[in-house]
This record gives C-alpha cells, structure tokens and sequence, in this order.
C-alpha cells in the first residue's frame, strides 16, 4: 500500500472510531527480558507508605484501612505487565499462597513508561498474624504485605503445590517485589501530635440533621 493510502486508511479509521492494532511486545532472542520495576522513590512518585516499618494501632474500634498502590516503570509500553498482591506469603501456610488481588496493567502503546497499580486495600485485623507473632489487632502481632510484579509469570507455576506458587517467572524473565511490613502497637496517648503518633481511624462522621 503506497503512503497517501496507508494514511487515508488510518484518517478513514480514526474517523469511525475503529481502534488501532496495538504492537506487541518485541523480546530480543536469546537476550535477558527486562523487568517492569516498582518506583520506591524518585522525588515526584513515591510508594503509599514508604516507611520501613508501618505501625498499626491495636484494639482500634474502627479497624484501620492501608490503601496500598505503587507506580510501575516499563520501558516496553506495549506489553502486559501483572501485578499479584500477596498477605503473610508463606510455603508452609498453604492459604497464603494464593494472591489475595491480581491487577493484569495493559500497556498503551504510547511513551508513557510509568504505569499505575490499582489499589489494595489491606484490613490490618483480618488476617492472621505471620508466626502466630500475637492475636489479631492485639499489639505485637505482625503482616507482610507483598507487590510482586512481572511481565511474564510461569503459568505452570500457578498452583499452590507449585514450586514457587504464583511467584516463578518464565524462563528469561524475572519477578520485582516490594513489601509493607506492618507490626501492630499499642496507640500513642491522646495527647500526642505529629507524624510519628499511632492513632486509631476517626469515627464515620455524623449526617448532619
């Protein structure tokens, strides 16, 4: 097809709203298929609570609510990247093994190598402490919380009697993880103010009326 016509096809396409084929994703043979990354910290995009260690006030009549979410970092835009949420990950607690949220990313095609996570919202009281490391909601006891992300999971790996369930990359590829570690405290005094004070969440406010 000459030039004039390919770009008469596309005007014509664009016209009636007919989506575009998007590109796929080029894998060089034989080369090393670089990751998609989590973006920590590069001054103008940070991971929802950055902190080392997140403290989570214990006996809260309202449970407290972590809405995680992270900025992923793809050089390729046209191919898929997953993200797989994990809570207390562990290949002796068959349960934990199985993600609690899967967020497939869908690449646009475009330049636009910065990718946004949905949010997982992680109830501090519903799950069982890693190690039996306390009771639920009682101070001591401690979660893991892990965004384990990848452009190209193993599908026979997603098994919870696989080798690594849900986590094995296809050969060539690899796996990104960052991970939330929460340990649940005692709440700080009423009185205290500034950043580094436990509080639990505010009661839901009152319709006026």
């Amino acid at each position: 097809m000459t030039r004039p016509a390919l770009c008469a096809t596309l005007a014509a396409a664009l016209l009636v709203g007919c989506p575009l084929p998007q590109p796929l994703p080029d894998y060089p043979e034989g080369q090393p298929v670089t990751p998609p990354r989590v973006v920590v910290d590069d001054t103008f995009r940070t991971v929802a609570f950055p902190q080392s260690v997140v403290r989570v006030p214990a006996g809260c009549p309202l449970e407290p609510v972590y809405p995680l979410r992270a900025t992923l970092r793809d050089a390729n835009t046209s191919e898929t990247i997953v993200a797989r949420w994990f809570v207390n990950y562990d290949l002796a607690n068959q349960p934990t093994l199985t993600p609690e949220f899967e967020d497939p990313i869908v690449g646009a095609g475009d330049d636009a190598f910065d990718r946004e996570t949905r949010t997982f919202e992680f109830p501090a009281y519903q799950y069982a402490p890693v190690g039996g490391s306390g009771a639920t909601g009682t101070a001591g006891s401690l979660h893991v919380v892990e965004l384990v992300v990848s452009n190209g999971f193993d599908p026979s790996a997603d098994s919870p009697t696989a080798e690594l369930p849900y986590r094995k990359p296809k050969l060539g590829f690899e796996v990104q993880v960052y991970r939330w570690v929460f340990l649940t405290v005692s709440p700080s005094p009423d009185d205290c103010t500034g950043q580094a004070c436990v509080t639990c969440p505010p009661p839901p406010a009152v319709p006026a009326g």
